[in-house]
């Protein structure tokens, strides 16, 4: 997909750092090519899909995650997984925010929280970017 998708967690309305465990778990292990120097992680996953990943991580929190040129399919399978851990949202462009649970929409700034919705999977996910 050809746009750019941020990945945010939210405490009381305000951004917050999200997990680096939660990143080292979920996305460096499918890294095909790392510069987290740059924040940079080339993805692939095993259904052929890839992923642009800018991330700038710590020890132990990033301040967020962008995904970039990504396919459907497992990538969206792994962001979902990812945003779970994290306890994060996916900012799409032009779309609702994608929520992993439906507690977190009280800790969203007001202006997001009427049309966030749950995914649950990445197909959750490919199907609400469609329809955006």
């Amino acid at each position: 997909m050809s746009y750019d998708m941020f990945v945010q967690r939210f405490e009381q309305g305000d951004a917050a750092p999200l997990s680096a465990d939660a990143f080292r778990a979920v996305f460096v292990p499918w890294a095909e090519r790392q510069e987290p120097q740059h924040g940079y992680w080339h993805i692939s996953a095993d259904d052929g899909g890839t992923a642009d990943v800018y991330a700038t991580l710590t020890d132990d929190t990033l301040c967020s995650l962008m995904l970039s040129r990504f396919s459907a399919g497992a990538i969206l399978d792994m962001l979902v997984t990812f945003v779970g851990l994290a306890d994060a949202v996916v900012l799409p462009p032009g779309c609702p925010t994608l929520l992993a649970h439906e507690g977190q929409r009280y800790h969203l700034p007001a202006d997001l929280r009427a049309d966030a919705v749950v995914v649950q999977a990445g197909a959750d996910v490919e199907r609400i970017l469609q329809s955006c």
